[in-house]
């Protein structure tokens, strides 16, 4: 019965480490230090420093079932290092494209350095011509007007918008989607991993307000006291007169402006790509939009979709892990699935 009971708190040892080391890395030490203790006690009978560690071990127990089941379900951790990466926009150069009738073209260059969650550091160099992200535009702003006249629910409209931006630029994203693709295999990542390394990529990238509208009819029909009036009074970027109020992956990807759906339209274009599950949640009564990630995470805000969990993840801001949002944006009713892919 005594050697039962030991395995039994050794495998329940093993679940604790492994939560403290990928959840809880500067903690990870102190539980080892408290393990180390509740094996050295295993061989006393009856003493106190027996009954100090197994409250320990009890604490320890309690503390990780509370940052589970506590604020929905959603593991928020407030001391994440968010290390800083580098973005860069190089100048753009001139080419001569003779492929489209001698027209001059730009290449725009760019590099983003970024840290995950594990530790790695990432850096992903890649180009982006000016005359593919004019066709793109020029799409972008033909099937945003047929929809919006021909769509008055607003959930199919997006699923429209979306689908039609995140296949117009497939075969544009096909470069960029491999490098994550080489980073993968080179860092020998997991999806769960591979998922992370995308959204903490885009989590890097400055957060820029895209709207459909100019600043001035924005300003005009806003109330004072709302954010967006706030945020341009307080002279932040933006990017006006945008079809829909999106950005394409590819027109992301050119000139890096890109607000909560924007980068949520490339996480899941990325995802697709490397046969990730993924989809695109948004809510009218948040007025805001996050990923999708279908893989078992464990824990986390959710949706099931077609008896998949996807777990969503905030891309605005850095330090959210997949299964992490906003405190304040939580109940799951006010989310609609506006667009996803299921990859069994």
């Amino acid at each position: 019965m005594r050697v039962f009971l030991l395995f039994i708190g050794l495998f329940f040892w093993l679940i604790l480490l492994g939560f403290f080391h990928v959840f809880f890395n500067e903690f990870f030490y102190f539980i080892c230090f408290v393990f180390l203790g509740w094996i050295i006690t295993r061989f006393f009978e009856k003493n106190k420093l027996k009954t100090l560690f197994n409250s320990l071990f009890a604490s320890a127990l309690l503390f990780i079932l509370f940052s589970i089941f506590s604020n929905n379900g959603s593991l928020i951790d407030p001391i994440i290092e968010k290390k800083k990466g580098i973005v860069k926009i190089f100048e753009p150069k001139e080419i001569i494209e003779v492929s489209a009738k001698n027209k001059t073209d730009y290449i725009v260059e760019k590099d983003i350095k970024w840290y995950d969650f594990y530790a790695n550091i990432y850096d992903v160099k890649y180009n982006t011509r000016f005359l593919s992200f004019l066709e793109t535009k020029q799409n972008h702003k033909k099937v945003e007007y047929n929809f919006r006249v021909t769509t008055p629910n607003p959930i199919e409209y997006y699923n429209k918008l979306y689908l039609n931006l995140v296949e117009f630029d497939n075969n544009k994203i096909d470069s960029i989607a491999t490098l994550f693709v080489i980073e993968s295999k080179n860092k020998k990542l997991n999806q769960l991993q591979t998922a992370e390394m995308v959204t903490t990529f885009i989590q890097e990238i400055p957060y820029v307000l895209v709207h459909q509208n100019t600043c001035k009819q924005i300003l005009g029909y806003e109330s004072a006291d709302s954010n967006i009036v706030k945020y341009h009074n307080e002279k932040k970027p933006c990017l006006a007169n945008i079809p829909g109020g999106v950005q394409s992956p590819y027109e992301f990807l050119h000139n890096l402006k890109g607000d909560c759906d924007t980068r949520s339209l490339l996480a899941f274009a990325i995802l697709s790509k490397l046969n990730i599950s993924s989809s695109i949640w948004v809510s009218k009564a948040y007025g805001h939009c996050v990923l999708g990630v279908g893989l078992p995470v464990g824990n986390g805000i959710y949706k099931t979709i077609e008896g998949l969990n996807h777990y969503g993840v905030e891309l605005t801001n850095k330090g959210f892990r997949l299964g992490m949002i906003s405190p304040h944006q939580r109940d799951i009713s006010n989310w609609d699935i506006a667009l996803y892919s299921n990859n069994f």
